[in-house]
């Protein structure tokens, strides 16, 4: 069973390697280097902008703008508002989160963490190609942060804190858009999660319970239709098929899928592209501190984990938006299938050894003010 693990772990994770940048760009300023503190054995090399190379003071520039309520037309929400360290940066256990005029957005706020290898497009939908045209889209929102580039232009240049550190960081008098999203792109990318207890343990720091160690093999194996004969006793043929979408090092897929989710209205990737075959698709998020992102799925249905793993067990054919019939990542839960009670703890267990709780506290990721 451990053998198992080790092949679909590498093999995945090489997929998600293959493409990446292995140099890192060439600093253009007088400025210092940013160094990222990590193992990074376990993960791929992180993709750097050949246009933005990360400098100690790109990030905090970023970092200050990230926490500063000056980015809002009332200057009441910071991006931190709906992207708490605590909770992962996600929205404080909220369903969805709310803007400045009281209004409600549809989806839940994503996890900001290893975005550093996420080079697939950004938000459920996708729709913002490279983070820093992310980082601009929460600002002028109606929805969330309902403010003008124009006047948040406005307001960094009247400040000669701000256009201090500008200089610093990019040796530029004066702000645009293209130089705010490229900070709180720095900022972001420097976010970086790779201290769980499962790190600890695939590098021999650390070793699991009985029971986590039942939970990662059930993570790693494939799922058993209720129709076929399995032995109750082995965890493996009651696998959970969590693998096949999660199954790497960064816990997370680049492709944009559909799990089956009923349908609320939403049609993810498909309402940008256009394309009927997009259709319900959402970003393939990492399972990294799942444990602190609750509630769960683009429209935070879910509140539990222990909801999540019942919802991938039921029969989702019956009430899904799509046709799973030829869905490659789901395979093997087009019917519904069975996973015993200690199996689904021995799960969740596994899944809570992705926590990093250095990741929720440590200070260089926190408010500089």
């Amino acid at each position: 069973m451990k053998k198992l693990f080790v092949i679909s772990f590498l093999s995945v994770a090489f997929i998600s390697c293959k493409d990446v940048i292995n140099e890192i760009p060439q600093n253009p300023f007088q400025t210092t280097p940013y160094s990222f503190n990590y193992n990074s054995s376990l993960l791929p090399p992180p993709k750097i902008p050949s246009d933005n190379p990360l400098t100690e003071e790109g990030v905090e520039l970023g970092r200050m703008l990230f926490y500063d309520p000056i980015l809002s037309s009332d200057s009441s929400q910071s991006c931190s508002s709906c992207h708490n360290q605590e909770n992962a940066f996600t929205d404080n256990n909220q369903q969805f989160s709310v803007g400045v005029k009281g209004t409600v957005g549809k989806r839940n706020s994503m996890a900001i963490f290893n975005l550093i290898w996420h080079i697939d497009g950004f938000f459920w939908d996708g729709r913002a190609d490279i983070l820093r045209h992310q980082a601009i889209m929460p600002i002028v929102d109606k929805t969330e942060m309902n403010e003008t580039i124009d006047q948040v232009i406005i307001k960094l240049n009247r400040s000669s804190l701000y256009k201090d550190y500008l200089q610093k960081a990019f040796s530029e008098s004066t702000f645009d858009e293209v130089l705010i999203g490229k900070a709180l792109e720095q900022f972001m990318l420097s976010i970086v999660s790779a201290d769980s207890k499962f790190d600890r343990v695939m590098l021999g720091l650390e070793t699991f319970t009985n029971e986590e160690k039942v939970g990662q093999v059930v993570f790693n194996s494939e799922a058993i239709p209720l129709k076929e004969e399995a032995d109750p006793n082995n965890p493996q043929n009651f696998g959970a098929d969590c693998f096949h979408c999660h199954g790497n090092s960064l816990f997370m897929r680049r492709e944009f899928l559909s799990n089956g989710l009923s349908d609320n209205g939403d049609k993810g990737l498909g309402s940008v592209t256009g394309n009927p075959r997009d259709d319900y698709k959402f970003k393939t998020t990492s399972l990294r501190n799942i444990e602190k992102t609750a509630p769960y799925m683009h429209d935070g249905r879910f509140k539990t984990l222990e909801e999540v793993v019942q919802f991938y067990l039921s029969d989702m054919n019956a009430n899904s938006a799509t046709d799973l019939s030829n869905s490659p990542n789901l395979h093997a839960l087009k019917d519904s299938v069975y996973l015993s009670p200690d199996h689904k703890k021995a799960l969740i267990a596994f899944l809570k050894t992705l926590t990093d709780e250095n990741l929720l506290t440590k200070e260089k990721y926190s408010s500089p003010f």
